[in-house]
């Protein structure tokens, strides 16, 4: 085997800094590159810094060579360990032969074209792929200068290679490497090498001569649509073929492998600046192709929403930066899956990636970003209500690289929606009212009382959520039948394991409402969380159950933020789109029953439950503008059908709960006799002062009215439990009309307290992307029925429109936010 390879001696000083030189007969492919760029080679080097091992790639075969104290010879590969690597990097023993002497280049040797430089041509680039929002693409003064290029699969982008001589395509060849990750392979598909050629191919990698004009050369690059999503570093090749020389034959009697080469000597050139390259929802062929313009900009484009929560009959918009596009935020959004050691070829499907997020945005296993706390307690950390985007959560992470406390429900659902988008997955956050959290898999939810109307908290460990928020990808699968693509729903937020990961999903949204709850992901668990019955278990004095069965408690509405604000439509529905049709039949219909009947959640036998039917109908009629802080009125309503009179015991408790469920508080309890008239009406009613309920306040201001009616003539027996929250004040906003870029700009925020108590540990969260940095202010402690009034001001670093956030908590009042949309201008 007589391969000419010159060694570094024998190369010029200049060329010695910025080239290795070897010799190759087609592709050069190494199995490890250093990351700088202008290395001197590109080899791994036995610990004893003797033996380099250079990887080859000849027609059909794949070999190893040695250069050991100035001579050559094949390796051998076999199933042992390697004792010429270190110990990281040990793969095969290796068996040496066939060695011969290494010739030094004479003074006649004509190397290749150097490259001198690569231009990412990043701005036109960036425009074409969609990519222009990206932050690390601009040049900003403050930050590194140098704009990185990210592209999206599928699509051409072109390269500008600069050479130290006029390039001729008849006389010099380019070969290209790209690699993914820092153990980049051919085998495992993370090192693709491609030779540029006249054109380009469509679906695979490829690259072709667009323009050459003198020592320049520009190149059009084609990546397939189902290429790794990720960063890469660029390797070039150049090599010159001489016609003089004569073939060289190679022979081995190790495998009895013949190859004819012709002498080719190399000069590679590593690129420092990576390529990041993402899903591309605008390409027809990709798997997360959209093709609604308005759905595209909405779920990949927007980086501002609104997270739905309180109720299904009071629906509160929490505004969220998600900030997709900032600087760091992709490179975090890489480093999350690097940490949880996600194979680079696994990273160009989109369904693993989503399901890898869905398990990283918590924190339950070792790798996550986000805390899980519903408590109400966060001295150690920001609490959920707080937050107002993704930016302060994520830097916080790339900072420590260990996780950021505290999340809820809406919380990783946003978060996870910033990771999404940025990687180029259409994705939105989905809020489902009346969320149901069925503990041991029956489809049931079930609750205790005892016979005077009060709850058994410690036999209610199952609960209905009054809003759970998840997530929808937009995704064609390979796993799941045709006719289930597009949205696909998950669920970040940690609730039970999924073949050991904290997540849910994804699942198809059209397997929900069809009761295939065999298909994959977690199908089963997200329709009970919309489809299960409550069974009402009273306790008798003697000892004994009865029952009562409460159909179609669950799955209320499923909202999601609309992009359009209609304002043709109701005040108060602009904030959302209705998707329950999407994941419900209608109630009632034959195609409730078979997608019921196709689920197996039929769990009871008919007549064993009291269904609670009686001649008097009961109805809680509340009040839902209750404002925190003011007093109000727990109201029923009795309507006796009967010509006789109807003699009822009413008890109305209200009870501070967490936004799952949970008892936080008993604020009060109250009963009532009453004779209802036959054919007649009447009320009840419970007052509750603000006094009764301020100091027991969770999170998201959330309270349960229970109610339990029983009718002494016909043992009528009544239970409801029904969600209820008082609303926040909004702050108000006042900013200057004409803001410029590099002039500060004044500000006013007021805050118009209801609350008849001290507001403690009071802090405002104040955010606006690129006029401020999330800034977090103490305030002193407000008095009762406080008006507040907070002034500053603001010098705006970057030109555009954009959303200024402010958000206000107190141990004793959180969730309190304000937002304005305002313009810079250069």
């Amino acid at each position: 085997m007589d391969f000419t390879m010159p060694s570094v001696e024998d190369l010029t000083g200049s060329q010695q800094e910025s080239y290795t030189s070897v010799t190759s007969v087609a592709t050069v492919v190494d199995e490890k590159c250093e990351e700088e760029g202008n290395v001197l080679s590109t080899h791994t080097v036995a610990e004893d810094g003797a033996v380099e091992v250079i990887d080859l790639f000849l027609p059909e075969k794949r070999y190893m060579f040695e250069r050991l104290n100035g001579k050559i010879g094949r390796v051998h590969q076999s199933g042992a360990t390697d004792h010429h690597r270190p110990k990281e990097e040990s793969h095969h023993a290796v068996r040496i032969f066939d060695y011969s002497c290494i010739p030094p280049l004479d003074d006649e040797t004509e190397l290749p074209l150097k490259a001198t430089q690569i231009d990412y041509n990043v701005e036109p680039n960036t425009k074409s792929h969609h990519t222009d929002m990206f932050e690390m693409t601009k040049v900003r003064q403050d930050q590194d200068p140098l704009p990185k290029l990210v592209v999206r699969r599928g699509l051409p982008f072109f390269l500008n290679f600069h050479f130290n001589e006029k390039f001729s395509s008849d006389t010099n060849e380019l070969l290209l490497t790209f690699q993914f990750g820092q153990a980049a392979a051919v085998s495992k598909g993370s090192q693709i090498t491609v030779s540029v050629n006249k054109g380009i191919k469509p679906h695979n990698w490829s690259a072709g001569f667009s323009k050459i004009e003198d020592s320049t050369v520009t190149v059009q690059i084609l990546t397939p649509n189902d290429c790794i999503v990720g960063k890469c570093f660029l390797i070039v090749d150049t090599k010159k073929r001489d016609p003089n020389e004569e073939d060289k034959r190679c022979q081995s009697n190790g495998d009895h492998f013949t190859a004819t080469v012709k002498h080719t000597t190399f000069l590679r050139y590593h690129h420092n600046e990576p390529i990041y390259i993402l899903f591309n929802p605008w390409l027809k062929d990709d798997q997360v192709y959209v093709k609604d313009d308005k759905v595209r900009d909405e779920c990949i484009v927007s980086d501002f929403g609104k997270l739905l929560v309180g109720n299904y009959k009071q629906v509160v918009a929490v505004p969220w930066r998600f900030a997709q596009f900032e600087r760091n935020v992709l490179d975090c959004c890489l480093y999350m899956l690097d940490a949880v050691h996600l194979e680079h070829t696994a990273r160009g499907n989109a369904t693993v990636v989503v399901r890898n997020i869905a398990s990283l945005i918590n924190s339950c296993e070792d790798s996550g970003v986000l805390l899980a706390d519903w408590s109400g307690h966060y001295k150690d950390g920001t609490a959920p209500t707080a937050w107002l985007g993704s930016v302060l959560i994520l830097e916080e992470f790339w900072k420590k690289k260990g996780p950021v406390g505290y999340g809820q429900c809406w919380v990783f659902a946003a978060l996870a929606t910033t990771v999404c988008r940025c990687l180029g997955i259409p994705t939105r956050c989905v809020t489902n009212y009346s969320s149901a959290h069925d503990c041991d898999g029956t489809n049931t939810i079930n609750y205790h009382w005892n016979i005077r109307g009060e709850p058994l908290d410690s036999m209610n460990t199952e609960s209905i959520w009054s809003f759970h928020v998840w997530n929808e990808a937009y995704l064609t699968r390979l796993d799941i039948p045709d006719s289930m693509a597009g949205w696909q729903a998950f669920d970040p937020t940690p609730q039970i394991a999924s073949d050991g990961i904290y997540c849910a999903g994804p699942c198809p949204v059209d397997s929900i409402r069809q009761g295939d709850v065999h298909l994959r992901f977690d199908t089963a668990l997200l329709f009970s969380e919309l489809n299960v019955n409550r069974f009402h278990w009273i306790l008798r004095d003697d000892g004994s159950w009865r029952t009562i069965l409460q159909k179609n408690i669950a799955g209320k509405a499923v909202l999601t933020h609309s992009p359009l604000n209609d304002e043709s439509a109701p005040e108060e529905s602009r904030d959302y789109v209705d998707l329950t049709d999407q994941y419900k039949c209608a109630e009632g219909t034959k195609e409730e029953k078979a997608m019921l009947l196709r689920a197996n959640t039929w769990a009871t036998n008919a007549g064993v439950f009291d269904k609670g039917d009686g001649d008097v109908r009961v109805t809680l009629d509340q009040n839902t503008e209750v404002v925190a802080g003011t007093s109000f009125d727990v109201l029923v309503q009795l309507q006796n059908r009967s010509r006789f009179n109807r003699t009822a015991k009413v008890t109305l408790t209200l009870l501070s709960t967490y936004y799952t469920g949970h008892r936080k508080y008993k604020v009060k309890s109250q009963t009532f006799d009453v004779v209802v008239c036959p054919l007649k009406r009447e009320q009840v009613s419970m007052r509750v002062l603000g006094e009764d309920y301020a100091y027991y306040m969770s999170d998201c201001a959330t309270f349960k009215i229970c109610t339990m009616v029983r009718v002494a003539e016909t043992d009528q027996l009544f239970v409801d439990c029904t969600d209820f929250c008082v609303l926040c004040p909004k702050l108000d906003i006042e900013i200057s009309e004409f803001i410029q870029v590099g002039r500060s700009f004044d500000c006013t925020i007021k805050l118009n307290s209801q609350m008849p108590i001290d507001l403690t540990h009071c802090e405002w969260m104040i955010e606006c992307l690129g006029v401020t940095p999330a800034t977090k202010i103490v305030e002193k402690d407000l008095e009762p029925y406080a008006q507040v009034q907070l002034n500053f001001s603001l010098n705006p670093c970057r030109p555009g429109k954009t959303i200024f956030m402010v958000s206000f908590k107190s141990k004793q009042l959180m969730g309190v936010y304000g937002t304005r949309e305002i313009e810079v201008t250069d």
